[in-house]
């Protein structure tokens, strides 16, 4: 790790590990000193006649502390660790990212806003008898999610610049020789990482106990959480495993439900080129992904990738095994679709 990855490491510590944990004890902490004058049990949801929902009075604790804590820590983990995932190929990953440094500045805003909420909502009913009477939070809760935005930007520019690794283009093998009346036709199959299923299991796993838990409370917000799950699970199931083939006409890549389905016709690649990817530190994540310099494509594991820079600038990518012969492939058909622009295969 060089001294300028070491520089962003330490500031996502401080900035989005330390400095989150200890907001969030201190707003615990807090609260645990009110115990002795906050109703029993505690309003903990409003409705727009008021107070509606009930808990007991440490769940503020348990909220801030366990919810809070968790959100940090997962975030925390993934940036730390995200570079050390195994690879698909030999390819030198950094060990810092942007997205990295996303996460910190995001953790710092989460804690933020959840400590602000929850000191406010058990502040505002210290030495009530009945919660009921408790006053309405939803200043309290906009407040909050300000404060949110407001911390996460300020956590974004407490951390330095993260240092950039750019990979080069790496050259194609030599360009197959194409008849007139010759077809060739190259299939793959891009498949997500063991890594970045788990992090997706994972996600939805929680995204599932929290909408089982909301459900077995009662609370009416359980029918939308139920709907996001399935919309969840469904967008995962797409994301996991494409197929990828060039001819003739071009490049496709294409998810096993038929959707996402992405094509480049062939009279719309300028060039062709194999680079290698780290889907954390390039994109943020796996899946369809959009990076911040404008690529975008099915980015699934790290290491070797298909990418093609189409006429008008655009460029898409995707994570394939064999990805040096799919693009030999598809240079040579580029090539002879220049060379003879009305012939070709069908």
């Amino acid at each position: 790790m060089n001294d300028d990855a070491r520089r962003s490491r330490t500031a996502f510590l401080w900035v989005g590990v330390i400095a989150p944990l200890g907001i969030l004890i201190l707003a615990a902490a807090t609260i645990i000193a009110w115990m002795p004058v906050l109703p029993d049990p505690i309003a903990t949801h409003w409705g727009t006649d008021g107070v509606d929902g009930f808990s007991p009075k440490w769940v503020y604790v348990v909220v801030t502390v366990g919810i809070g804590a968790a959100v940090v820590v997962l975030d925390a983990a993934l940036a730390l660790i995200a570079h050390r995932f195994p690879q698909n190929s030999s390819s030198t990953i950094g060990p810092w990212s942007s997205t990295a440094r996303f996460l910190g500045a995001v953790n710092l805003g989460v804690a933020v806003m959840i400590a602000v909420i929850a000191l406010a909502g058990a502040g505002i009913q210290r030495g009530l008898a009945d919660a009921a009477d408790a006053p309405d939070i939803g200043g309290w809760v906009a407040l909050g999610f300000g404060l949110l935005i407001a911390a996460a930007v300020l956590g974004w520019f407490l951390q330095p610049q993260s240092p950039l690794v750019s990979a080069e283009p790496e050259p194609l093998d030599p360009s197959i020789p194409l008849g007139s009346s010759e077809r060739v036709v190259w299939f793959g199959t891009a498949t997500m990482a063991r890594s970045g299923v788990i992090v997706l299991v994972v996600a939805l796993a929680v995204l599932v106990i929290t909408t089982v838990f909301v459900a077995a409370s009662g609370r009416g917000e359980w029918g939308m959480l139920a709907a996001l799950t399935v919309v969840m699970t469904l967008v995962t199931g797409t994301m996991i495993v494409f197929r990828v083939r060039v001819n003739s006409e071009g490049l496709r890549a294409r998810s096993l439900f038929g959707w996402p389905s992405n094509h480049v016709p062939l009279d719309r690649i300028a060039l062709v080129d194999v680079v290698q990817l780290d889907p954390f530190r390039e994109f943020g994540g796996w899946g369809w992904r959009l990076a911040v310099d404008g690529r975008r494509g099915i980015v699934l594991r790290a290491g070797e990738a298909l990418q093609v820079t189409q006429t008008n600038g655009r460029v898409f990518v995707v994570t394939v095994d064999g990805a040096s012969d799919a693009g030999a492939v598809l240079d040579a058909l580029r090539i002879r679709a220049v060379d003879s622009p009305t012939r070709g295969d069908s």
